[in-house]
């Protein structure tokens, strides 16, 4: 997959007769690759190149001056846009700028003028241009509109459209295994690991602590899941996946506020760890990927830490009986 970064990069090396659809794609759900099973589809009936034109920053954080949390930073966005087949991926930064820009400047500047193109294919609750009006509702009232345009239906799922919205509604709410459904994968975290206060070895049970950045995390519980060490983040190193109990909190037991049930994470007071069975090394400065399964439990506060190690070792037993049954599925081979 090419990556073109900016307008100014087409002048180079423009997409050969650009078929082409516009995004944020966060979270890229199911939905999204629905779209671009369209937009791939497409581009071959017109031997065109599939590209698709996403921004650097969310266009709320511009517009709004504050944005939802991002469910998937720009780097794990292209990651995903390439496991798809895509050609091309035209990343634009959303600045004051292109917030003002209507939807017949943005066709006649950005599609038709610097890429050229002729096809333009819409996703069901797609919009682009000032105030968001680019609807495809409101592109098919155009008078000669200089492009072709189709829409993309929405895919159902549980009754509902699958969306952004939608995905974060349901990890907000802790439900780890409906937003598998909806993203078709599981959920993901991935960041540095950073020096922590060792609690975990000290009681035998060492984790590492990740620093997820500014994006969407789950609220406050213990989490089954799996480290993936290695991989595209880390060159030179083989792709491994380990069982991990993950801790989304404030440990409560060593003398902050118990958090409520459903307690949203906060990066100010909550930490987020993961014991990784089985693994005896050191990670400090390694970028890992954290994927969160099923929410086990709450986080509470333990009368002594004999009481908490004892809850530890049936959270463990938990992972393994569960880790055990993915094994017999295939689901861990990677």
């Amino acid at each position: 997959m090419k990556i073109l970064c900016g307008l100014e990069s087409l002048a180079s090396d423009p997409p050969r007769r650009p078929v082409c659809t516009i995004g944020f794609f966060d979270g890229f759900h199911r939905g999204h690759a629905s779209l671009m099973d369209d937009l791939l589809r497409w581009s071959e009936e017109v031997s065109g190149t599939s590209t698709v034109i996403t921004f650097s920053t969310h266009p709320k954080q511009v517009v709004l001056g504050s944005a939802p949390a991002v469910l998937t930073p720009l780097e794990r966005r292209l990651e995903l846009l390439d496991s798809t087949g895509v050609d091309t991926v035209v990343v634009l930064p959303f600045d004051e700028q292109l917030s003002r820009i209507s939807p017949e400047q943005f066709i006649a500047d950005v599609l038709v003028g610097a890429l050229g193109s002729q096809h333009l294919l819409m996703g069901f609750d797609s919009a682009f241009g000032q105030g968001a009006k680019g609807t495809a509702q409101y592109l098919q009232q155009i008078p000669n509109l200089p492009l072709e345009l189709r829409l993309s239906p929405p895919l159902i799922m549980e009754g509902e459209a699958v969306s952004s919205s939608v995905v974060r509604a349901t990890l907000e709410e802790g439900d780890l295994t409906r937003a598998q459904r909806l993203l078709g994968r599981p959920f993901s975290l991935r960041g540095e690991v950073i020096l922590g206060d060792q609690r975990g070895a000290s009681i035998g049970f060492p984790t590492a602590n990740l620093d997820p950045g500014p994006v969407l995390v789950p609220p406050v519980g213990v989490y089954l899941g799996s480290v993936i060490l290695g991989g595209p983040q880390q060159p030179g190193e083989d792709c491994k996946t380990w069982p991990a109990a993950i801790n989304i909190g404030r440990r409560p037991t060593f003398g902050t506020p118990e958090a409520p049930e459903g307690t949203p994470f906060d990066p100010k007071l909550d930490r987020l760890e993961a014991h990784l069975d089985g693994f005896d090394g050191d990670l400090y400065g390694h970028t890992i990927t954290v994927e969160l399964h099923r929410r086990l439990r709450g986080e509470r506060r333990f009368e002594s830490l004999d009481a908490l190690r004892r809850q530890i070792v049936r959270d463990v037993e938990s992972l393994r009986d569960w880790w055990q049954v993915r094994r017999a599925d295939g689901a861990t081979d990677r």
